[in-house]
């Protein structure tokens, strides 16, 4: 399976988030829609902790370091 940018994922959980709103899910469709949106609610937050990581290395003591 193709792994999503952070982009589309985030797209995706914007969707499920509208589509819970509208109450156009029937309850089951609804408790599938939370599912996913809390599993790209996961993978989104642990490409926030990679990316802030990835910051602290390079400005590290306010210096550009390289990345490892």
């Amino acid at each position: 399976m193709e792994e999503k940018s952070f982009e589309e994922n985030l797209e995706r959980l914007k969707e499920l988030v509208r589509q819970l709103q509208s109450g156009e899910l029937t309850l089951d469709e609804s408790l599938v829609a939370f599912d996913e949106g809390m599993k790209l609610s996961k993978i989104l937050e642990e490409k926030l902790k990679n990316i802030e990581s990835q910051a602290v290395k390079i400005f590290d003591n306010g210096e550009v370091k390289e990345l490892e």
